[in-house]
Protein backbone atom coordinates (compact mmCIF):
# COMPACT_ATOMS: atom_id res chain seq x y z
CA UNK A 1 0.00 0.00 0.00
CA UNK A 2 1.49 3.27 -1.05
CA UNK A 3 0.98 6.73 0.25
CA UNK A 4 -0.08 8.71 -2.78
CA UNK A 5 -2.33 10.62 -0.43
CA UNK A 6 0.32 11.35 2.15
CA UNK A 7 3.50 13.34 1.95
CA UNK A 8 5.41 10.75 3.94
CA UNK A 9 8.45 9.11 2.48
CA UNK A 10 10.91 6.66 3.94
CA UNK A 11 14.40 5.97 2.58
CA UNK A 12 16.35 2.93 3.84
CA UNK A 13 19.98 2.25 3.09
CA UNK A 14 21.15 -1.36 3.51
CA UNK A 15 24.25 -2.54 5.32
CA UNK A 16 27.44 -2.64 3.29
CA UNK A 17 27.59 -5.40 0.72
CA UNK A 18 26.71 -6.03 -2.89
CA UNK A 19 24.17 -3.54 -4.22
CA UNK A 20 20.54 -4.57 -4.52
CA UNK A 21 19.19 -5.23 -8.02
CA UNK A 22 18.27 -2.04 -9.82
CA UNK A 23 14.67 -0.97 -10.40
CA UNK A 24 15.55 -0.69 -14.10
CA UNK A 25 13.61 -2.99 -16.34
CA UNK A 26 12.13 -5.06 -13.52
CA UNK A 27 8.79 -5.14 -11.75
CA UNK A 28 8.78 -4.07 -8.14
CA UNK A 29 9.87 -7.07 -6.10
CA UNK A 30 7.04 -8.61 -4.17
CA UNK A 31 4.46 -6.10 -5.36
CA UNK A 32 0.92 -7.48 -5.34
CA UNK A 33 -1.26 -7.30 -8.40
CA UNK A 34 -3.93 -4.66 -9.10
CA UNK A 35 -6.61 -4.34 -6.49
CA UNK A 36 -4.55 -5.86 -3.66
CA UNK A 37 -3.41 -3.91 -0.62
CA UNK A 38 0.07 -4.52 0.62
CA UNK A 39 -0.78 -3.05 3.98
CA UNK A 40 -4.52 -3.51 4.09
CA UNK A 41 -5.29 0.20 4.15
CA UNK A 42 -6.89 2.36 1.52
CA UNK A 43 -4.89 5.10 -0.13
CA UNK A 44 -7.80 7.47 0.27
CA UNK A 45 -7.48 7.57 4.03
CA UNK A 46 -3.95 8.92 3.92
CA UNK A 47 -2.43 5.62 2.76
CA UNK A 48 -2.04 4.34 -0.77
CA UNK A 49 -2.69 1.07 -2.46
CA UNK A 50 0.27 -0.95 -3.66
CA UNK A 51 0.24 -1.76 -7.36
CA UNK A 52 2.72 -3.85 -9.28
CA UNK A 53 5.09 -1.95 -11.52
CA UNK A 54 3.11 -0.54 -14.46
CA UNK A 55 6.07 0.08 -16.72
CA UNK A 56 8.48 -2.84 -16.77
CA UNK A 57 10.37 -2.02 -19.93
CA UNK A 58 13.95 -0.77 -19.81
CA UNK A 59 12.90 2.07 -22.11
CA UNK A 60 10.66 3.37 -19.34
CA UNK A 61 13.02 2.76 -16.46
CA UNK A 62 16.35 3.34 -18.14
CA UNK A 63 19.03 5.85 -17.31
CA UNK A 64 18.16 9.50 -16.88
CA UNK A 65 19.17 12.15 -19.35
CA UNK A 66 22.53 13.65 -20.18
CA UNK A 67 24.46 16.11 -18.12
CA UNK A 68 25.06 14.00 -15.02
CA UNK A 69 28.38 13.88 -13.23
CA UNK A 70 29.38 10.96 -11.06
CA UNK A 71 32.00 11.47 -8.40
CA UNK A 72 32.97 8.29 -6.61
CA UNK A 73 33.03 9.82 -3.16
CA UNK A 74 29.44 11.01 -3.53
CA UNK A 75 28.05 7.78 -4.94
CA UNK A 76 29.81 5.59 -2.40
CA UNK A 77 27.99 7.40 0.36
CA UNK A 78 24.70 5.77 -0.68
CA UNK A 79 25.91 2.53 -2.31
CA UNK A 80 23.17 -0.06 -1.91
CA UNK A 81 20.53 2.36 -0.66
CA UNK A 82 16.90 1.28 -1.11
CA UNK A 83 13.87 3.49 -1.70
CA UNK A 84 10.63 1.72 -0.76
CA UNK A 85 7.85 3.03 -2.98
CA UNK A 86 5.30 2.09 -5.67
CA UNK A 87 4.73 3.70 -9.08
CA UNK A 88 1.39 5.36 -8.27
CA UNK A 89 2.71 7.24 -5.24
CA UNK A 90 3.09 10.92 -6.11
CA UNK A 91 4.91 11.52 -2.83
CA UNK A 92 7.50 8.87 -3.67
CA UNK A 93 7.69 10.02 -7.28
CA UNK A 94 9.27 13.27 -6.07
CA UNK A 95 12.27 11.28 -4.81
CA UNK A 96 12.24 9.00 -7.85
CA UNK A 97 12.42 11.96 -10.22
CA UNK A 98 15.49 13.29 -8.40
CA UNK A 99 17.30 9.96 -8.27
CA UNK A 100 16.50 9.26 -11.95
CA UNK A 101 17.76 12.69 -12.99
CA UNK A 102 21.00 12.15 -11.10
CA UNK A 103 21.35 8.62 -12.52
CA UNK A 104 21.68 6.98 -9.11
CA UNK A 105 19.69 3.91 -10.10
CA UNK A 106 21.52 3.49 -13.42
CA UNK A 107 24.82 3.56 -11.53
CA UNK A 108 23.56 0.74 -9.30
CA UNK A 109 23.81 2.89 -6.19
CA UNK A 110 20.14 3.11 -5.28
CA UNK A 111 17.31 0.68 -6.07
CA UNK A 112 13.55 0.99 -5.71
CA UNK A 113 11.57 -1.75 -3.98
CA UNK A 114 7.91 -2.25 -3.11
CA UNK A 115 7.08 -2.05 0.61
CA UNK A 116 5.76 -5.57 0.08
CA UNK A 117 9.40 -6.66 0.13
CA UNK A 118 9.33 -5.81 3.86
CA UNK A 119 5.90 -7.35 4.40
CA UNK A 120 3.83 -4.24 3.64
CA UNK A 121 3.41 -0.82 5.20
CA UNK A 122 1.95 -2.15 8.45
CA UNK A 123 4.35 -5.04 8.94
CA UNK A 124 6.53 -4.96 12.07
CA UNK A 125 9.64 -4.82 9.87
CA UNK A 126 8.42 -1.76 7.97
CA UNK A 127 7.04 0.01 11.04
CA UNK A 128 10.38 -0.44 12.78
CA UNK A 129 11.85 1.72 10.01
CA UNK A 130 8.95 4.13 9.53
CA UNK A 131 6.52 4.21 12.47
CA UNK A 132 4.10 6.26 10.34
CA UNK A 133 3.56 3.26 8.05
CA UNK A 134 3.63 5.36 4.89
CA UNK A 135 5.66 5.71 1.73
CA UNK A 136 8.23 6.49 0.60
CA UNK A 137 10.98 5.19 2.87
CA UNK A 138 14.71 5.45 2.21
CA UNK A 139 17.12 3.07 3.93
CA UNK A 140 20.82 3.91 3.81
CA UNK A 141 23.70 1.39 3.68
CA UNK A 142 24.38 1.77 7.38
CA UNK A 143 20.73 1.03 8.20
CA UNK A 144 19.55 4.59 8.83
CA UNK A 145 15.92 5.03 7.80
CA UNK A 146 14.70 8.33 6.36
CA UNK A 147 11.01 8.98 5.83
CA UNK A 148 8.81 11.88 4.66
CA UNK A 149 9.11 12.64 0.96
CA UNK A 150 10.37 16.18 1.46
CA UNK A 151 13.13 14.96 3.79
CA UNK A 152 14.16 12.17 1.42
CA UNK A 153 14.25 14.56 -1.53
CA UNK A 154 16.39 17.04 0.38
CA UNK A 155 18.72 14.26 1.50
CA UNK A 156 19.25 13.12 -2.10
CA UNK A 157 19.88 16.70 -3.21
CA UNK A 158 22.36 17.27 -0.38
CA UNK A 159 24.14 13.90 -0.44
CA UNK A 160 24.62 14.05 -4.21
CA UNK A 161 25.16 17.77 -4.59
CA UNK A 162 28.18 17.01 -6.79
CA UNK A 163 26.04 15.06 -9.28
CA UNK A 164 24.16 17.22 -11.78
CA UNK A 165 21.51 18.44 -11.91
CA UNK A 166 21.83 19.99 -8.47
CA UNK A 167 18.10 20.84 -7.98
CA UNK A 168 19.37 23.92 -6.07
CA UNK A 169 18.76 27.36 -7.64
CA UNK A 170 21.72 29.72 -7.87
CA UNK A 171 20.65 32.64 -5.66
CA UNK A 172 19.11 32.99 -2.19
CA UNK A 173 16.05 34.69 -3.66
CA UNK A 174 15.36 31.93 -6.18
CA UNK A 175 16.08 29.26 -3.55
CA UNK A 176 13.48 30.92 -1.33
CA UNK A 177 10.96 30.78 -4.18
CA UNK A 178 11.81 27.13 -4.78
CA UNK A 179 11.26 26.35 -1.10
CA UNK A 180 8.03 28.36 -1.01
CA UNK A 181 6.48 26.53 -3.97
CA UNK A 182 7.44 23.15 -2.51
CA UNK A 183 5.99 24.21 0.85
CA UNK A 184 2.67 25.41 -0.63
CA UNK A 185 2.48 22.14 -2.54
CA UNK A 186 3.05 20.01 0.55
CA UNK A 187 0.85 21.92 2.98
CA UNK A 188 -2.04 23.02 0.78
CA UNK A 189 -2.20 20.63 -2.20
CA UNK A 190 -1.11 17.24 -0.89
CA UNK A 191 -3.27 17.74 2.19
CA UNK A 192 -6.34 17.94 -0.08
CA UNK A 193 -5.50 15.54 -2.89
CA UNK A 194 -7.50 12.65 -1.40
CA UNK A 195 -10.67 14.43 -2.55
CA UNK A 196 -9.75 13.33 -6.09
CA UNK A 197 -9.56 9.60 -5.41
CA UNK A 198 -10.66 8.68 -1.89
CA UNK A 199 -14.02 6.94 -1.50
CA UNK A 200 -15.25 8.98 1.47
CA UNK A 201 -14.31 11.99 3.63
CA UNK A 202 -12.50 13.52 5.38
CA UNK A 203 -10.34 15.25 2.79
CA UNK A 204 -7.76 17.06 4.85
CA UNK A 205 -9.76 19.49 6.98
CA UNK A 206 -12.78 19.29 4.65
CA UNK A 207 -15.81 17.02 5.01
CA UNK A 208 -17.26 18.20 1.69
CA UNK A 209 -15.61 16.77 -1.43
CA UNK A 210 -16.90 19.66 -3.51
CA UNK A 211 -15.51 22.27 -1.13
CA UNK A 212 -12.17 20.42 -1.00
CA UNK A 213 -12.00 20.30 -4.80
CA UNK A 214 -12.69 24.02 -5.00
CA UNK A 215 -9.92 24.79 -2.48
CA UNK A 216 -7.49 22.48 -4.27
CA UNK A 217 -8.11 24.35 -7.51
CA UNK A 218 -7.57 27.66 -5.73
CA UNK A 219 -4.22 26.50 -4.37
CA UNK A 220 -3.13 25.39 -7.84
CA UNK A 221 -3.70 28.93 -9.04
CA UNK A 222 -1.67 30.22 -6.09
CA UNK A 223 1.28 28.16 -7.34
CA UNK A 224 0.71 29.40 -10.88
CA UNK A 225 0.98 32.92 -9.50
CA UNK A 226 4.29 32.08 -7.80
CA UNK A 227 5.88 30.43 -10.84
CA UNK A 228 8.55 32.39 -12.70
CA UNK A 229 7.40 34.19 -15.84
CA UNK A 230 10.44 33.21 -17.88
CA UNK A 231 10.50 29.46 -17.15
CA UNK A 232 10.94 26.84 -18.41
CA UNK A 233 11.04 25.51 -14.81
CA UNK A 234 8.99 26.77 -11.88
CA UNK A 235 11.73 29.10 -10.62
CA UNK A 236 13.50 29.91 -13.87
CA UNK A 237 16.15 28.34 -16.07
CA UNK A 238 17.25 25.42 -13.85
CA UNK A 239 15.24 22.53 -12.47
CA UNK A 240 14.63 22.74 -8.72
CA UNK A 241 13.18 20.73 -5.87
CA UNK A 242 9.80 22.38 -6.43
CA UNK A 243 9.65 20.91 -9.95
CA UNK A 244 10.21 17.41 -8.56
CA UNK A 245 7.56 17.99 -5.88
CA UNK A 246 4.79 19.39 -8.07
CA UNK A 247 5.22 17.29 -11.21
CA UNK A 248 3.83 13.98 -9.82
CA UNK A 249 0.89 15.77 -8.21
CA UNK A 250 0.21 17.46 -11.53
CA UNK A 251 0.01 13.97 -13.07
CA UNK A 252 -2.72 13.19 -10.55
CA UNK A 253 -4.63 16.42 -11.12
CA UNK A 254 -4.60 16.23 -14.92
CA UNK A 255 -5.93 12.69 -14.76
CA UNK A 256 -8.49 13.15 -11.99
CA UNK A 257 -9.87 16.69 -11.94
CA UNK A 258 -11.70 16.42 -15.29
CA UNK A 259 -13.75 13.55 -13.80
CA UNK A 260 -15.49 16.02 -11.50
CA UNK A 261 -16.66 18.53 -14.07
CA UNK A 262 -20.40 19.27 -14.06
CA UNK A 263 -22.68 21.94 -15.53
CA UNK A 264 -21.34 25.26 -14.32
CA UNK A 265 -17.86 23.82 -13.82
CA UNK A 266 -16.83 22.55 -17.23
CA UNK A 267 -13.24 21.47 -17.76
CA UNK A 268 -10.88 24.18 -18.97
CA UNK A 269 -7.13 23.53 -18.62
CA UNK A 270 -6.04 27.14 -18.52
CA UNK A 271 -8.73 28.04 -15.99
CA UNK A 272 -7.77 25.04 -13.86
CA UNK A 273 -3.98 25.39 -13.91
CA UNK A 274 -3.12 28.84 -15.22
CA UNK A 275 -0.91 29.81 -18.17
CA UNK A 276 2.46 29.50 -16.44
CA UNK A 277 1.81 26.00 -15.12
CA UNK A 278 0.59 24.90 -18.55
CA UNK A 279 3.82 26.16 -20.15
CA UNK A 280 5.82 24.43 -17.42
CA UNK A 281 3.92 21.16 -17.92
CA UNK A 282 4.51 21.31 -21.68
CA UNK A 283 8.25 21.62 -21.07
CA UNK A 284 8.38 18.89 -18.42
CA UNK A 285 6.57 16.45 -20.73
CA UNK A 286 8.34 17.42 -23.95
CA UNK A 287 11.17 14.92 -23.47
CA UNK A 288 13.55 17.65 -22.31
CA UNK A 289 13.49 16.13 -18.80
CA UNK A 290 13.88 12.33 -19.22
CA UNK A 291 13.41 11.73 -15.50
CA UNK A 292 9.99 13.41 -15.66
CA UNK A 293 9.08 11.24 -18.66
CA UNK A 294 9.91 8.12 -16.65
CA UNK A 295 7.83 9.24 -13.69
CA UNK A 296 4.94 10.14 -15.99
CA UNK A 297 5.03 6.69 -17.64
CA UNK A 298 5.17 4.92 -14.27
CA UNK A 299 2.29 6.87 -12.76
CA UNK A 300 0.08 6.74 -15.84
CA UNK A 301 0.47 2.97 -16.04
CA UNK A 302 -0.66 2.63 -12.41
CA UNK A 303 -3.53 5.09 -12.88
CA UNK A 304 -4.76 3.07 -15.85
CA UNK A 305 -5.03 0.10 -13.51
CA UNK A 306 -7.05 2.20 -11.07
CA UNK A 307 -9.36 3.13 -13.94
CA UNK A 308 -9.73 -0.48 -15.04
CA UNK A 309 -10.58 -1.51 -11.47
CA UNK A 310 -13.48 0.99 -11.38
CA UNK A 311 -11.95 3.11 -8.65
CA UNK A 312 -14.08 6.18 -9.47
CA UNK A 313 -17.34 4.36 -10.29
CA UNK A 314 -18.95 5.00 -6.91
CA UNK A 315 -17.26 8.27 -5.96
CA UNK A 316 -19.65 11.18 -5.64
CA UNK A 317 -19.33 13.76 -8.45
CA UNK A 318 -17.08 11.44 -10.50
CA UNK A 319 -18.65 8.07 -11.38
CA UNK A 320 -21.72 8.76 -9.23
CA UNK A 321 -23.40 11.98 -10.31
CA UNK A 322 -26.72 13.61 -9.61
CA UNK A 323 -28.73 12.97 -12.79
CA UNK A 324 -32.23 13.42 -11.32
CA UNK A 325 -34.48 16.11 -12.76
CA UNK A 326 -34.17 19.61 -11.42
CA UNK A 327 -36.95 20.79 -9.10
CA UNK A 328 -38.72 23.97 -8.08
CA UNK A 329 -36.15 24.32 -5.29
CA UNK A 330 -33.41 24.89 -7.86
CA UNK A 331 -35.40 27.86 -9.15
CA UNK A 332 -35.78 29.20 -5.62
CA UNK A 333 -32.01 28.88 -5.03
CA UNK A 334 -31.25 30.66 -8.32
CA UNK A 335 -33.91 33.32 -7.55
CA UNK A 336 -35.78 32.49 -10.75
CA UNK A 337 -38.94 32.37 -8.65
CA UNK A 338 -39.57 34.40 -5.49
CA UNK A 339 -39.58 33.04 -1.95
CA UNK A 340 -39.53 34.45 1.56
CA UNK A 341 -35.95 33.71 2.56
CA UNK A 342 -35.35 33.59 6.31
CA UNK A 343 -31.70 32.58 6.35
CA UNK A 344 -28.94 31.73 3.86
CA UNK A 345 -25.28 30.69 3.92
CA UNK A 346 -22.84 29.03 1.53
CA UNK A 347 -24.37 25.59 2.03
CA UNK A 348 -28.09 26.03 2.60
CA UNK A 349 -31.08 28.32 2.32
CA UNK A 350 -34.13 28.61 4.62
CA UNK A 351 -37.46 29.92 3.36
CA UNK A 352 -41.10 29.90 4.41
CA UNK A 353 -43.33 27.09 3.13
CA UNK A 354 -45.94 28.41 0.68
CA UNK A 355 -48.51 26.01 2.19
CA UNK A 356 -47.80 26.28 5.93
CA UNK A 357 -49.30 23.75 8.36
CA UNK A 358 -48.57 25.96 11.37
CA UNK A 359 -47.81 29.63 12.14
CA UNK A 360 -44.12 28.72 11.80
CA UNK A 361 -43.34 26.47 8.85
CA UNK A 362 -39.94 26.78 7.18
CA UNK A 363 -37.98 24.59 4.80
CA UNK A 364 -34.22 24.12 5.12
CA UNK A 365 -32.61 22.84 1.92
CA UNK A 366 -29.04 22.27 0.67
CA UNK A 367 -27.95 24.56 -2.14
CA UNK A 368 -26.16 21.69 -3.83
CA UNK A 369 -28.37 18.60 -3.94
CA UNK A 370 -25.41 16.22 -4.57
CA UNK A 371 -27.70 13.25 -5.22
CA UNK A 372 -29.79 13.84 -2.09
CA UNK A 373 -33.20 13.57 -3.72
CA UNK A 374 -34.22 11.57 -0.65
CA UNK A 375 -32.68 10.88 2.73
CA UNK A 376 -32.32 7.20 1.84
CA UNK A 377 -29.70 8.14 -0.75
CA UNK A 378 -27.39 9.70 1.82
CA UNK A 379 -23.80 8.45 2.09
CA UNK A 380 -20.69 9.36 4.08
CA UNK A 381 -20.08 12.18 1.59
CA UNK A 382 -23.32 13.79 2.84
CA UNK A 383 -22.60 13.77 6.57
CA UNK A 384 -21.29 17.33 6.47
CA UNK A 385 -24.44 18.73 4.86
CA UNK A 386 -26.88 16.64 6.92
CA UNK A 387 -25.31 17.89 10.12
CA UNK A 388 -25.30 21.45 8.79
CA UNK A 389 -28.99 21.30 7.85
CA UNK A 390 -29.99 20.07 11.31
CA UNK A 391 -27.90 22.69 13.08
CA UNK A 392 -29.43 25.48 10.99
CA UNK A 393 -32.93 24.01 11.47
CA UNK A 394 -32.41 24.08 15.22
CA UNK A 395 -31.15 27.66 15.20
CA UNK A 396 -33.98 28.91 12.98
CA UNK A 397 -36.63 27.01 14.94
CA UNK A 398 -35.43 28.54 18.20
CA UNK A 399 -35.30 32.00 16.64
CA UNK A 400 -38.87 31.64 15.39
CA UNK A 401 -40.63 30.23 18.48
CA UNK A 402 -38.40 31.35 21.34
CA UNK A 403 -39.01 29.12 24.36
CA UNK A 404 -41.82 27.25 22.61
CA UNK A 405 -41.47 23.87 20.94
CA UNK A 406 -41.06 23.02 17.29
CA UNK A 407 -40.94 19.88 15.20
CA UNK A 408 -38.29 18.76 12.69
CA UNK A 409 -39.63 16.59 9.85
CA UNK A 410 -37.94 14.93 6.86
CA UNK A 411 -40.30 13.09 4.52
CA UNK A 412 -38.70 10.31 2.48
CA UNK A 413 -40.66 9.20 -0.58
CA UNK A 414 -44.13 9.91 -1.94
CA UNK A 415 -45.75 7.52 0.57
CA UNK A 416 -44.35 9.62 3.38
CA UNK A 417 -45.65 12.83 1.84
CA UNK A 418 -42.55 13.99 -0.06
CA UNK A 419 -43.57 16.02 -3.10
CA UNK A 420 -40.29 17.74 -4.06
CA UNK A 421 -37.36 15.40 -4.61
CA UNK A 422 -34.63 17.63 -3.28
CA UNK A 423 -33.93 16.78 0.37
CA UNK A 424 -35.55 19.32 2.68
CA UNK A 425 -36.09 19.70 6.41
CA UNK A 426 -39.43 21.03 7.69
CA UNK A 427 -39.32 23.25 10.77
CA UNK A 428 -42.88 23.45 12.18
CA UNK A 429 -44.06 25.29 15.29
CA UNK A 430 -46.00 28.18 16.76
CA UNK A 431 -48.94 25.99 17.90
CA UNK A 432 -49.44 22.82 19.96
CA UNK A 433 -48.41 19.76 17.96
CA UNK A 434 -49.94 16.36 18.69
CA UNK A 435 -48.54 12.87 18.33
CA UNK A 436 -48.66 10.78 16.27
CA UNK A 437 -48.60 13.08 13.25
CA UNK A 438 -51.17 12.56 10.50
Amino acid sequence: AAAAAGACALLLLPAAGPPEPSFAGLPLRGAPGPGHRAAGRDLGSGRSESLDHPCASRACIGAAGPGRQERGTSLRRAAGAVLYDVPVSNSGARARLILYAKGLDAAGKLSVESPAALGGLKSPEYLALNPQGKMPLLVLPGGQAIYESDTIARYLIDAYSDVAPSFVPATPEVRALDNLIARVHDVYLVALQACMFKAAPPFGTFQSRWEALAELRRQVRVIDGLAAEEGPFLTGGEIGHSDAALFPTMVFMRDMLPRYMQPGWEWNEEEAFGPKLLRWWAHMTSGAVPAATRVLDEMQGALQKWEASGRWNNILHAGRQDTAERTIFDKIISRDIPSKVVYEDDRCIVFKDVNPTAPVHMLVIPKRREGLTQLRHSAMDHEYILGHLLRVAGEQGKAAVGEGGFRIVINDGAEAGQTVFHLHVHVIGGRPLTWPPG
